[in-house]
């Protein structure tokens, strides 16, 4: 049977010596993989249309419950700026591998692929000197979109005022909250109200006008300080893309178009 979707690369692995698996978030069909034969032998167009953060309309020849094969795709947009810049590209490579690792396959989301969508436009537009409070925001942004947003403003349990984040409860708890049997000892971050006030309007604030947001340095470290954690509990494990984070602190070098 013979499908055509719209779909953005998240991933793409070797499979055999010249075929590839490619995991795209499509427009219809939520996160899905697919067959591609020979790409890696020749520098064809085809193998430029799956490379990542690809935006390309597909053709898929198989039954959807197994792996269907790509006979097509036509690049609407590469994003190789993206892929060109490398603290640009490590950020986004973290927006993919929460998407993989947290959403299940097969689930249509129109509204998460827009989102996904636009903050790649996003990315790929901005014209500042550093982009590392736009990422930290797209973080964010993706985590409440698919529902696994840690919450830092009032207790997770009674609303009241607190300071305090539990990373494996996803919430800031009060003194009195924190000390039930399944929460007393466990460790905890302390976070601030300049922290709490960035979160809340990184979630409030559209992306395109996010750029108005101008955070300290220190609130930027120590919110993504909260966000890994958060996340490493959620994954049991850190971010595969969160390793090449050293690097990532690069000069922004525009790609020309």
């Amino acid at each position: 049977m013979l499908t055509r979707t719209e779909g953005i690369v998240l991933k793409s692995q070797k499979y055999g010596e010249a075929d590839l698996i490619v995991t795209y978030l499509t427009s219809d069909r939520g996160i899905i993989n697919a067959f591609a034969k020979s790409p890696r032998k020749t520098k064809s167009r085809f193998g430029s249309s799956l490379e990542p953060l690809t935006h390309a309309k597909i053709s898929l020849w198989g039954k959807e419950q197994s792996l269907p094969k790509i006979t097509q795709a036509d690049i609407i947009s590469s994003f190789h700026p993206i892929r060109e810049n490398y603290n640009d590209f490590v950020n986004i490579s973290k927006l993919a591998e929460i998407l993989i690792s947290l959403m299940p396959a097969g689930i249509p989301n129109s509204r998460l692929f827009s989102f996904f969508l636009n903050i790649l436009n996003t990315v790929k537009e901005s014209e500042e000197e550093s982009n590392d409070a736009l990422h930290l925001i797209t973080r964010i942004r993706l985590l409440a979109a698919i529902g696994y947003a840690p919450r830092l403003k009032g207790c997770g349990r009674c609303g009241k005022e607190s300071l305090d984040f539990y990373p494996d409860s996803g919430t800031t708890l009060c003194n009195k909250c924190a000390v039930t049997p399944e929460t007393a000892g466990k460790p905890f971050m302390r976070i601030n109200n300049k922290v709490i006030h960035f979160y809340m309007h990184s979630i409030e604030w559209p992306i395109n006008i996010s750029h108005r947001l101008k955070p300290s340095h220190q609130t930027l470290t120590e919110l993504s300080g909260v966000l890994d954690k958060h996340l490493t509990y959620l994954l049991s494990s850190k971010l595969r893309s969160s390793g090449f984070t050293a690097g990532a602190n690069r000069p922004r070098v525009r790609a020309s178009h």
